[in-house]
């Protein structure tokens, strides 16, 4: 194998080491293509066989960029960037014939590296990456050896990181940051919701097999009980006779009450699900910086969440009145678009409640119809025709949250009392070690919220009529956070949580610091409270630190480490040459610069011949005596060309 091919193999496993944390979001044509290139570039290593020339070289790179316009469409994000990259990386290998475009191999493998951040900034990314640095360096340091053998590269390549540790750290900790970014780019892959704007029977049960994360959340005071993890997000006021949508434009509301009992703080880390949608404990009473608070206390960021997004909310849990401590006024009820659909749900409705009047006693009527009559709660609820109220209620009577809460607003609107579906999340899994909850997409829910002119707006949850242990126990089959769930717990799942609980650490700790927090933070060193002051005294700090690391590295190359003395002697003997006008040529071996020697000074030919055959037996023969290297010092100390020339 010569000297181009060798060099292949580590840039070939320096790409792969790179992509591998990509290739859950990359689309499987992209994966089966970096497969296949890579897989024939060192097939084609082992067998001798020709690699593409560079027709076929720039046809695979157009069918490589067709792919991802048919992929991406013309959409410029995270992903489309992160293919590209990919595409391109696949193809790179086989135009690595010179030293020029290997470095450019290697250079497009540092740039693939950092693009895993986009996808994610967990501890164990992060821990990945420098190990994915470590053998990209290695590979660029084995490519510049002379010799070519891996174990001096992989130990540079390992001291090289170790010294850039600290000041890596500096620079983290005190270059300036700013403010909101110099563009924003989404996480490739970024979640979903759990529901979208749109409430249809069975759009909730969908996502009771998607484990993913949601959020988490982190009470500042004692967890609140079971009974009270309702997670309001969106409310949906309008019925078009087949799925419930939110309001058109739903009105906004400053803060409520932000004082007296019943407050319960809490800190939210919400994954990125590409909507404005924010999430918090029933019922906020306030939004954080960046959001508002609706009529339908519910947040709403003022941007998409497309990065993970880590903020505090404050809410109260609803009581008998509502969230202003007294009776709640109704600005506007539900708007039904299709007032003649579902007509045998429409005479259940007045029929079950021929005798009652109060809106409790409609309420109870309506809940004791689904105790009664057979309904069973089920993950995998059938499919619904043009009248679902009507299948639902009176053909199918199985069904998820989102059957049951809908047949509950519907029906006590029909009987003029104003209800609406709240969508969220129900539940939550505690990490015992972080002491928060983990809230998973399959936690998805829906309940109803009935108006009663004395209380305001009430929560019920029909789906407790016919699921009441939907409160111990999540979609996914784990238990809330009682004792008892707690000791059941395996080892292997309280691994996961510790293991859950230190990633999160970080990321609260790696993500957070923010512009406001590196400057919270130099301002405790004393070093000013404006803006100019603390970025100056960064820059300057920063180069500082890299003057003096430089000088430092350059005293520790000159003194440190022991200089091989048969190399030394060897570069003395030739500098003596030099001098005289025999200089060697970088690409004269040994032999040939003796060769010259010999021509042009005949009379230091059997001295120089004497030293350069003890250089090559102690450089270039397995065995030599134990004392010939101390001999080739001596001879080349004594060699003096310039005195014979002056003779």
């Amino acid at each position: 194998m010569n000297r181009d091919t060798r060099h292949a193999f580590p840039i070939i496993f320096a790409l792969v080491v790179a992509i591998a944390p990509h290739t859950p979001g990359l689309p499987a044509w992209i994966i089966v293509w970096c497969v296949f290139m890579w897989g024939y570039m060192l097939v084609c290593l082992k067998t001798g066989w020709p690699l593409p020339g560079p027709i076929l070289r720039h046809i695979l790179a157009a069918a490589g960029i067709t792919g991802l316009l048919v992929t991406f469409s013309v959409r410029i994000d995270a992903d489309a960037f992160v293919g590209l990259m990919a595409v391109m990386a696949a193809i790179k290998p086989f135009e690595m014939a010179t030293h020029r475009h290997r470095m450019i191999t290697l250079l497009l493998t540092y740039f693939i590296i950092i693009t895993s951040l986009f996808r994610s900034e967990s501890l164990w990314i992060v821990l990945y990456l420098f190990f994915s640095v470590f053998v990209t360096t290695a590979a660029l340091i084995h490519i510049n050896r002379p010799e070519g053998r891996y174990r001096p590269s992989i130990f540079l390549a390992a001291r090289i990181l170790a010294q850039a540790i600290p000041l890596m750290v500096l620079l983290f900790l005190v270059f300036p940051r700013l403010q909101h970014g110099l563009f924003s780019m989404e996480t490739p892959g970024a979640g979903r919701s759990g529901f979208s704007e749109k409430l249809g029977f069975g759009s909730i049960s969908r996502m009771t097999l998607d484990q993913s994360l949601a959020f988490r959340v982190a009470f500042d005071g004692a967890l609140p009980p079971p009974d009270a993890l309702y997670w309001r997000g969106i409310v949906f006021e309008r019925f078009d006779g087949t799925q419930w949508l939110p309001a058109d434009n739903p009105a906004e509301i400053s803060s409520i009450q932000e004082n007296g009992p019943g407050l319960v703080p809490h800190t939210i880390t919400l994954e990125p699900h590409k909507s404005r949608r924010l999430f918090a404990l029933d019922r906020p009473v306030a939004a954080p910086p960046g959001a508002d608070l609706t009529a339908g206390y519910t947040l709403v960021s003022g941007q998409r969440v497309t990065r993970k997004k880590t903020y505090q909310a404050v809410s109260r849990i609803p009581t008998a009145v509502d969230d202003n401590g007294k009776p709640g006024t109704l600005s506007s009820g539900p708007v039904f678009t299709q007032p003649d659909n579902n007509p045998k749900t429409r005479l259940l409705a007045r029929s079950l409640v021929e005798e009652t009047a109060d809106t409790n006693g409609k309420i109870q009527q309506i809940l004791a119809y689904f105790t009664e009559n057979n309904f069973t709660y089920t993950l995998t609820p059938k499919r619904l025709g043009a009248h679902p109220m009507d299948e639902f209620l009176f053909e199918t009577r199985q069904g998820y949250c989102e059957h049951y809460a809908g047949a509950l607003a519907f029906l006590l609107n029909v009987l003029n009392v104003p209800a609406r579906v709240v969508g969220g999340y129900l539940g939550g899994e505690l990490n015992p070690y972080g002491n928060y909850l983990s809230i998973r997409q399959s936690f998805a829910h829906a309940w109803v919220e009935a108006y009663a002119s004395d209380r305001g707006w009430v929560r019920i949850d029909p789906t407790l009529a016919v699921a009441p242990d939907r409160l111990e126990q999540n979609p996914d089959g784990s238990f809330s956070y009682s004792g008892t769930a707690r000791d059941a717990i395996s080892v292997f799942k309280k691994m996961g949580f510790m293991l859950e609980a230190v990633n999160l650490a970080w990321e609260t700790w790696f993500t957070g610091y923010s512009f406001s927090e590196q400057k919270a933070f130099l301002q405790r060193l004393g070093f000013g409270t404006s803006w100019g002051t603390w970025t100056v005294f960064s820059l300057l700090l920063t180069f500082s630190v890299m003057v003096v690391g430089v000088f430092f590295w350059m005293f520790l190359r000159r003194s440190g480490g022991k200089q091989d003395p048969v190399a030394a002697g060897y570069a003395l003997f030739c500098k003596h040459l030099a001098r005289i006008g025999l200089a060697r040529s970088p690409d004269q071996g040994p032999m040939d610069y003796l060769l010259t020697v010999q021509a042009k000074r005949p009379d230091l030919g059997p001295e120089a011949a004497t030293i350069t055959d003890m250089y090559i037996r102690i450089r270039f023969r397995r065995t030599c005596p134990d004392n010939l290297t101390k001999q080739f010092i001596d001879q080349v100390k004594q060699f003096s060309p310039a005195r014979q020339a002056g003779q």
